[in-house]
């Protein structure tokens, strides 16, 4: 027994004694990474790197709480009422001589009549609406002067390059008008990219979303979505409640920067179209002799159109649009959205035979056709 508590001892001894030498090992080989200029492999949020505090003091004073209110009058009393709206958040983007430009979500503001900026250090700023695309949910505000002192725009990033896992820093202005959590910061890592279908009745556009699990609640809408960087990467729009926990969703910022420099220029966002209604048809992947496929199928073709131009017509059914499968009206919609104005769009259709009754008799044509959009709605 005695020569086996021995033996034990010396393994114990042997067993730290690796230990040891492997830390060792360990903190010399970070010393040499962070000496060569390289930061340690296993540097995360809770170590001295954590980049959160320097980029929320950077950050937190450029998004400011955004007031809305209504105006209304009663014939009655022949008086002009003004009362509180809503409220969210917005993001000091830019900055020119004389005026500062601020982004949001327009299911904020929709509504409104008059708006005000309350920044961090209790400035309040008059704000006026240059314009808004419904389609994807952001608006454009504007303010004469200054921002508060020492107040700079974030810079934007590209959501394009974002990659699931890594760090996600939103920040904005949770509550209500009578409460608010001003400047309120979380963290939680990207979760999803291109979430399609995600959809409060805030897009009357498909959009493809940001899914983060960083915690966004009611008053952060129109706020900021940041990377490691602290760059604008998104704009908190939903977070889902009933169901789900930690599952909040941001317009990709990629998405939106067009739209942005629309409505500075013009007030307003205008989207090349095809000049087509669809809806959408289920059926089988590939095309049947008596069951057209899944896909979009025209309803109607506006005359002089590039669909009309390009030979479509009522019945049928669209199943590609430059290389990818449409099995709905949104995946046509989506395909649009992602095209500009003269860009060429490639499409797979099919052309079915039909009776007097418009029902399928037996038959379809393949067809291919181009197209070049156009914007019909000026």
């Amino acid at each position: 027994m005695k020569h086996f508590n021995a033996m034990t001892r010396c393994l114990t001894l042997l067993l730290a004694a690796l230990m040891l030498s492997g830390m060792l090992a360990l903190a010399e080989q970070s010393e040499a990474t962070e000496a060569a200029g390289e930061k340690a492999t296993y540097d995360i949020v809770y170590s001295a790197n954590n980049p959160i505090p320097e980029i929320a003091a950077r950050v937190r004073p450029a998004v400011p709480q955004l007031n809305v209110k209504v105006e209304s009058w009663d014939p009655t009393t022949r008086v002009t009422d003004v009362y509180d709206s809503a409220s969210g958040s917005a993001c000091y983007f830019r900055k020119t001589e004389d005026a500062g430009y601020l982004l949001t979500n327009y299911h904020v503001v929709k509504d409104g009549d008059i708006f005000t900026a309350l920044w961090l250090d209790g400035t309040e700023t008059d704000l006026e609406l240059l314009g808004y695309d419904d389609g994807s949910d952001i608006a454009v505000l504007k303010f004469t002067g200054d921002a508060p002192e020492g107040v700079e725009p974030i810079p934007m990033g590209d959501s394009d390059q974002l990659q699931i896992g890594e760090l996600a820093i939103t920040i904005g202005n949770p509550g209500t008008n009578s409460e608010t959590f001003m400047g309120t910061v979380t963290a939680g890592i990207i979760s999803g990219l291109e979430r399609e279908g995600v959809n409060a009745d805030n897009f009357s556009h498909s959009i493809t979303t940001i899914q983060t699990d960083a915690a966004i609640n009611g008053g952060n809408s129109g706020g900021a979505l940041l990377n490691a960087k602290g760059e604008l990467v998104g704009i908190p729009t939903l977070h889902y409640v009933a169901i789900y926990e930690g599952m909040s969703f941001c317009i990709p910022i990629s998405v939106v920067k067009d739209f942005i420099e629309q409505i500075i220029d013009t007030g307003s966002v205008v989207r090349p179209r095809m000049g087509v209604t669809v809806v959408s048809i289920d059926g089988p992947d590939e095309p049947l002799r008596r069951y057209p496929p899944a896909g979009a199928q025209v309803y109607t073709v506006e005359p002089g159109t590039p669909a009309d131009r390009a030979g479509l017509q009522e019945k049928d059914v669209i199943t590609m649009a430059n290389g990818v499968r449409v099995k709905s009206s949104l995946d046509l919609v989506t395909a649009v959205d992602k095209c500009g104005e003269g860009e060429t769009m490639e499409l797979t259709v099919y052309r079915y035979n039909y009776d007097a009754e418009g029902n399928v008799s037996g038959g379809y044509e393949e067809l291919h056709l181009t197209l070049e959009l156009e914007i019909i709605d000026r």
